[in-house]
């Protein structure tokens, strides 16, 4: 009433009924114990309690509208913004062509990655750091303390020099692996199941073997100047090949790496990171991705 100048007027502005308007009035007098607004009938005006008390909340509403418009504009903001952490191997393998699809989709999300290395998952997403972390079973050492999805399969692959004997066998079997210098690195093999395998095979108890390898891009080079035999993945069948390698699945002897989504359990859904994690899932789940290492 004291910006608009009358009952009437304030009414409007509020989008109220003028009865309404005075029970308001009224509940405030009845918390303040003084008269804030006196009418005769046809018009009412502020008694100099409400003078007071209107100059007391002016700033209180003008710095409320400003909240108001200030928690839009941070609230829009904060949907058009996404933070991913992803293990090295996705920023040489299989993320790439995600992340710019993604950004040619979504030109108004600023999407942040980053990497996530052994474990740290949980503490990234307790700590704000990042809305999502995409990686095999080891990125998170308490997942059931979050959402968990899973993404996609990485098919495992051995890669060995051209010419070397593993190239020539029509068919690899688990003993095969334990004949030559395994380059991976046996505490870093993301699948438990697969890990176990190696070790009954004796993969990595070869006397020739010198490297403990994590990286995909590590192995390939160490194979290529003949260190031994690596293990990698494969999402895309069709991705380039290295002429100086060959390149044969394994899935017969062990079982594929799996990629999951994890991120902090809400009531609500983000409509952004379902939008990146629906993408992951059709171009990588569906095998029309990039080759990735396990």
């Amino acid at each position: 009433m004291a910006r608009r100048g009358s009952m009437s007027a304030a009414a409007r502005a509020l989008e109220v009924s003028h009865p309404t308007v005075w029970k308001q009035i009224r509940a405030l007098e009845q918390l303040l114990g003084e008269t804030l607004v006196d009418s005769d009938g046809r018009r009412s005006e502020l008694t100099l309690a409400g003078k007071v008390l209107a100059d007391l909340a002016s700033p209180i509403i003008a710095e409320f509208e400003s909240l108001r418009q200030r928690f839009q504009e941070r609230h829009e903001n904060a949907l058009k913004q996404l933070s991913v952490a992803a293990p090295p191997r996705s920023y040489t393998d299989d993320m790439m062509g995600v992340i710019r699809e993604f950004r040619q989709t979504y030109p108004d999300v600023r999407l942040k990655m980053r990497e996530v290395f052994e474990s740290f998952g949980n503490e990234l997403l307790e700590q704000g750091e990042v809305d999502l972390v995409i990686g095999d079973r080891k990125c998170c050492r308490r997942p059931q303390d979050l959402d968990v999805e899973k993404l996609y399969e990485i098919e495992p692959m051995i890669i060995m020099p051209v010419g070397h004997p593993l190239s020539r066998k029509k068919r690899i079997e688990l003993e095969d692996l334990g004949r030559y210098p395994l380059l991976n690195h046996p505490d870093f093999y993301p699948e438990d199941e697969g890990k176990a395998i190696l070790n009954r095979a004796g993969a990595f108890n070869h006397p020739e073997r010198g490297f403990d390898l994590v990286l995909a891009s590590s192995i390939r080079s160490c194979v290529k100047e003949g260190y031994g035999i690596g293990l990698v993945g494969q999402v895309r069948k069709d991705h380039e090949k290295d002429p100086m390698l060959v390149e044969r699945s394994i899935s017969h002897l062990l079982p594929p790496a799996v990629c999951y989504a994890y991120r902090i359990r809400r009531i609500s859904e983000n409509p952004v990171q379902r939008a990146f994690m629906d993408l992951v899932r059709t171009r990588l789940g569906a095998g029309t991705a990039e080759s990735s290492p396990i």
